[in-house]
C-alpha cells in the first residue's frame, strides 16, 4: 500500500514504523522518487517498498540500517540525492550500504564487480539488500521488452543465484534461478514444469501418506511430530537431471531416479536424536533404504555453503524420496543461511561466515570460503580439473603455485596437462580447505589404483589371447558374454582388473576361452597392433596394404598420445584354416611388410 508520506507509528503493509530513522528514510525516499515510474506504470516508489517488505516480512530481518539503507538503495543512482547528502543525514555506515548496492546494480561486468569487491569481502547487510532487490525485480520481468528479460535473466543465473548459495539462503536461491528458467528456455521451463509436477511424489496424497507415517514413527520413539516438507526447483532438478543423465544414473527424458523432487524434513532437538532416528529409520524399512545414498552432511563434512543434515532415500512405490534428519537450528540456516545468523545476531558466526568471489577466465564467479585455495577452486570448476592440474596457476596474469590461498576478486585459470590423467600427479590432498575437495581426490586416487590394476590385467591377458588371433576381449560382443557369466564377471573391464589383482584363476580362464571356442581357428580373426609417430594419411596407407591383402577390417581402435599414435586392428581374411597355405602366407606377408616399415616402433600381428 504506497502511502507518500508517513509519521511515526503508521504501518505500511504489515510493517510497523516505530522508529524515527525509518520514516524519515521512507518520506525521503519517497519524496526523491514521486516524478519515476516503473515500466508497469506504478511509483517508483512501490518497487523500494516492495525490497523492504521482502526483507522485514518475507525474510524476518529488522536491523534497521539495513531496512534505511533498503529503502534508499535507488537514490543515489536515480535521483539528485548524492552519497554525502545520504550520509549527512543517515550516517556514515548507512551510507556505505547504499554505495555498496549502487556498486553491485553497476557491476554487470567482470572487471567492476572485481573492482566493487577488490580488497574486502561483500558486506552482509549489501548482499541481503541485494538480493531482494533482484528478487522483486525478477518477479516483476514481465513487464520488460524481450531482450532486456533475456539480459537480467542470464545475469541472475550467473551472478545472483551464486551469491545466495554461497550465503545459505536456498529459497532465495530456488526462487532465482526458476523465476530466471522461465525467460531463458521458456519452452523447457514449462516441460519440465509439468513434468515434475504430474510426477506422483508431488501429489499432496502421496505427501500427506509419508508425512504422516513418518510422523507416527516420531511419536512411537517419543519425538514431537515435526516433519517439514521442502521441494526442490523446477531449474534444479532438471539440471540434476541433465547431469544424472550424462554420467548414465537415469534417462534424459524423466526424473525417475532423482530423490529431491520431494524431501521430507524429520526436526530433532539434537544430532544425537538424529542419528538414533536414522538407525530407527534403516531398520524398519531396510528393505527399501537405498544405502548408496545416504550422507551425512555435519560438521567439517558440511557443504561448502553451510549445509548441514544427515540424509537417507527410501525407494518408495512411486520412486525414490529424501529424508532429511536435522536440528531446529540446522534446518533454519539450511532454507535461509545467513538470513537466520543475522536475525539471531549471531555476530560471531557472521564475522567467520566468509566466502571470497574469483572469477574463471571467461568471468563465471565462483564462491570460496577465505582460505580456498587453487585446488579448492579447480574442484569447483570441475573435479576433472584437479586430476590433471599442473602445479602451477595463473592469478591475474601471474603464475603462482596452485597451492596458494587465492586473493579475493582474483581471475584464476588453472593450467592442466594435455593429457588426460585419473587422479593428480602430486599430493594436492594436502593443500586444500574443502572436506569436497579432498573427497572428490580421494576418490580419483582410489579410480586410479583401478585402472592400474585394470592394464595390468589387460597386459597379462594379451599373452593368453594372442595366440586366438586377438589382444583383448573388447572387439568379441556377444560371443564373450557366456565367459564373463561364468566368471562372475558384469563386463570386460571387470575381468581385466580381477586379472590385475590376482583374483581370477587364470588356468580357469583358459578353459572357459576353450570351452566357449573362442580360438584362431573358429574366430578366424587378425589381430594388428602398430605405434610410432604420427604421419599424414598413415591409417589410409595402413588400410590400403590390409585391402591389398584381400582382408576385411572388423573393427580399428586407434589413439593419440602426443605426436605418437597407437593403432589395433581386427581383420578377417588372413587367418590361415587347416591345409590353407595361401591364406597362411598372406598373414606372414603382412607381418614381415609391417616388421620391416621404419615407420612403426612397435608392429605386431597375431
Amino acid at each position: 500500500m504506497y502511502q507518500e508520506n508517513i509519521k511515526r507509528g503508521d504501518s505500511v503493509d504489515g510493517i510497523g514504523f516505530t522508529s524515527k530513522n525509518l520514516v524519515r528514510a521512507y518520506n525521503r525516499a519517497s519524496e526523491l522518487h514521486k516524478d519515476t515510474k516503473r515500466k508497469s506504470g506504478e511509483p517508483y516508489f512501490t518497487h523500494c517498498i516492495e525490497v523492504l517488505k521482502i526483507i522485514y516480512n518475507e525474510w524476518g530481518i529488522h536491523d534497521e540500517k539495513c531496512l534505511i539503507a533498503a529503502l534508499l538503495h535507488d537514490t543515489v543512482e536515480d535521483t539528485k540525492y548524492s552519497l554525502k547528502q545520504l550520509k549527512q543525514e543517515f550516517g556514515s555506515e548507512t551510507a556505505d550500504l547504499v554505495e555498496g548496492v549502487t556498486k553491485l546494480e553497476n557491476g554487470d561486468d567482470k572487471d567492476t564487480l572485481s573492482k566493487v569487491i577488490d580488497k574486502s569481502f561483500l558486506n552482509y547487510r549489501v548482499a541481503v539488500i541485494k538480493l531482494a532487490d533482484r528478487l522483486h525485480n525478477m518477479r516483476t520481468l514481465q513487464y520488460m521488452d524481450e531482450d532486456r528479460r533475456y539480459l537480467k535473466a542470464k545475469e541472475t543465473m550467473e551472478v545472483y543465484t551464486k551469491l545466495a548459495e554461497s550465503l545459505g539462503i536456498w529459497v532465495v536461491k530456488t526462487e532465482l534461478e526458476d523465476l530466471s528458467y522461465q525467460y531463458l528456455n521458456p519452452k523447457e521451463y514449462l516441460e519440465t514444469k509439468a513434468q515434475i509436477d504430474n510426477d506422483p511424489r508431488r501429489s499432496p496424497l502421496f505427501i500427506d501418506y509419508i508425512k504422516s507415517g513418518l510422523e507416527k514413527l516420531l511419536m512411537e520413539n517419543g519425538y514431537q511430530p515435526q516433519v517439514d516438507i521442502k521441494l526442490s526447483g523446477y531449474w534444479a532438478l532438471k539440471h540434476k537431471q541433465k547431469k544424472d543423465s550424462i554420467d548414465g544414473k537415469c534417462d534424459s527424458d524423466n526424473f525417475l531416479n532423482i530423490n529431491d523432487l520431494v524431501s521430507f524434513r524429520i526436526v530433532l532437538p539434537t544430532i544425537d536424536n538424529c542419528y538414533l532416528l536414522v538407525k530407527t529409520l534403516h531398520e524398519k524399512f531396510g528393505e527399501i533404504v537405498d544405502y548408496e545414498r545416504y550422507d551425512e552432511f555435519i560438521g567439517a563434512n558440511k557443504r561448502i555453503n553451510g549445509y548441514e543434515a544427515i540424509q537417507t532415500t527410501l525407494n518408495s512405490n512411486q520412486g525414490p524420496i529424501e529424508i532429511a534428519l536435522v536440528t531446529p537450528e540446522m534446518e533454519e540456516f539450511n532454507s535461509t543461511g545467513v538470513l537466520s545468523l543475522i536475525k539471531r545476531k549471531d555476530t560471531n558466526r557472521l564475522k567467520d561466515y566468509v566466502l571470497k568471489l574469483v572469477f574463471t577466465p571467461g568471468g563465471n564467479i565462483k564462491f570460496l570460503p577465505e582460505g580456498g585455495t587453487g585446488v579448492d577452486f579447480a574442484a569447483l570448476v570441475d573435479p576433472r580439473l584437479v586430476a590433471c592440474t599442473r602445479e602451477k596457476m595463473l592469478v591475474d596474469g601471474e603464475e603462482v603455485s596452485v597451492s596458494s590461498i587465492i586473493p579475493n576478486a582474483s581471475t584464476v585459470e588453472i593450467q592442466t596437462y594435455p593429457e588426460s590423467t585419473r587422479a593428480p600427479r602430486f599430493p594436492l590432498e594436502k593443500y586444500c580447505v574443502l572436506p569436497q575437495t579432498r573427497k572428490i581426490i580421494s576418490k580419483q586416487r582410489i579410480l586410479e589404483k583401478k585402472d592400474n590394476h585394470t592394464i595390468k590385467g589387460k597386459s597379462i591377458l594379451e599373452e593368453i589371447l594372442a595366440p586366438k588371433g586377438i589382444f583383448d576381449l573388447d572387439g568379441l560382443g556377444s560371443i564373450i558374454n557366456p565367459v564373463l557369466f561364468n566368471l562372475g564377471c558384469e563386463n570386460c573391464e571387470q575381468l581385466y582388473f580381477l586379472v590385475g589383482i590376482g583374483a581370477l584363476d587364470i588356468k580357469e580362464l583358459k578353459q572357459q576361452l576353450n570351452r566357449c571356442k573362442i580360438t584362431k581357428n573358429n574366430l578366424q580373426l587378425t589381430s594388428i597392433k602398430l605405434s610410432g609417430p604420427d604421419h599424414p594419411k598413415i591409417l589410409v596407407d595402413i588400410i590400403q596394404q590390409i585391402s591389398d591383402m584381400g582382408a576385411n577390417i572388423v573393427n580399428v581402435f586407434q589413439e593419440l598420445n602426443g605426436d605418437n599414435f597407437n593403432l589395433r586392428i581386427v581383420v578377417k581374411g588372413l587367418t590361415p584354416k587347416e591345409g590353407d597355405e595361401e591364406s597362411n602366407s598372406k598373414e606372414n606377408i603382412l607381418r614381415e611388410k609391417f616388421k620391416n616399415d621404419s615407420r612403426f616402433t612397435v608392429s605386431r600381428v597375431v
